[in-house]
């Protein structure tokens, strides 16, 4: 009975570690309504992880508030990125939507793939 809840514990304990290195701890995941820009992405994507690892390697996340939404796994987030991208005048939802999906609260602008990403971040921070 003992070893049967260690198990538990430990399978536990693993699904959690996972679960935080998809996240990436070091990308603040701030309320929306505070974002400088919403990241939708999903797991195994690697353009979302092209987009993730360029924001850690430039630690654009020490210089705007970035909230990353999981998009795959997550029913939430995959409703709330619908609803977002019908508020872009210039995104075609009837295709579906693709990630990584960026979303600029300021201007309601949105931007779809790594490239369009990344290029926002080195417009808005100088970066060469």
């Amino acid at each position: 009975m003992k070893s049967k809840i260690i198990v538990a514990v430990i399978l536990a304990g693993l699904l959690i570690g996972l679960y935080k290195l998809f996240v990436s701890p070091s990308i603040t995941n701030s309320p929306e309504n505070n974002a400088d820009i919403v990241i939708y992405w999903g797991i195994g994507c690697p353009h979302c992880e092209k987009v993730k690892e360029y924001i850690k390697t430039n630690q654009i996340d020490q210089k705007l508030k970035i909230t990353l939404k999981e998009v795959y796994y997550n029913k939430k987030n995959q409703a709330d990125l619908q609803s977002t991208a019908k508020q872009c005048p210039a995104q075609d939802t009837s295709q579906g939507i693709g990630v990584p999906f960026a979303f600029v609260p300021s201007d309601k602008s949105c931007l779809v793939g790594d490239t369009p990403i990344i290029n926002f971040f080195q417009q808005k921070l100088s970066i060469k």
